[in-house]
């Protein structure tokens, strides 16, 4: 029980770190495209993911979501569907590759693409944009954004990992 409430806290934690980057600059990086920004606010819900489960993840992408609603056009389903799956993503392609660095960098990787291939594509889909127009959005920020993740998430990992308990029991 006590493990669950840490969890639930770490997933508070990471949503405030979410909220600080979707209500500051620091949460966007300009780009000369259509979306004018590259995202680092979908980073926390990587690393909450990959510290805390798959639950986890999704608490914190659930709240990216709610603090960029703004952002779409009124389209809930391409704002919601990719940001609760970041962290579940990051969670199993990290499990699936043993829970090493390698597999941190993989898994932020594999949360990054979940977020910028869920929400363009279902944009996409939806109608809201047509597939030129987010070639050079997936080009540019999805570059960066992978870069950025692939940087910030495994450090950041290492250390919550050692000082942050939420130990997994065998049915992860």
């Amino acid at each position: 029980m006590v493990l669950q409430y840490r969890r639930f806290l770490f997933a508070g934690i990471l949503g405030a770190v979410t909220v600080t980057l979707s209500l500051t600059p620091l949460g966007l990086i300009p780009v000369p495209n259509l979306s004018t920004y590259a995202t680092t606010m979908h980073i926390p819900a990587i690393i909450g993911g990959i510290v805390g489960g798959p639950l986890v993840g999704a608490l914190v992408g659930c709240i990216l979501a709610v603090f960029t609603m703004h952002l779409f056009l009124g389209n809930l389903l391409a704002c919601f569907a990719p940001r609760l799956l970041i962290g579940v993503v990051a969670f199993y392609v990290w499990k699936l590759l043993g829970k090493r660095d390698f597999g941190i960098v993989v898994a932020s990787l594999a949360g990054t693409a979940t977020n910028t291939v869920g929400v363009l594509g279902l944009m996409v889909l939806m109608g809201y944009f047509r597939f030129v127009q987010v070639v050079p959005i997936f080009l540019l920020n999805g570059t960066l954004e992978l870069l950025l993740s692939a940087l910030v998430v495994l450090p950041i990992v290492r250390v919550l990992r050692k000082v942050v308990r939420l130990d997994f029991d065998s049915r992860h």
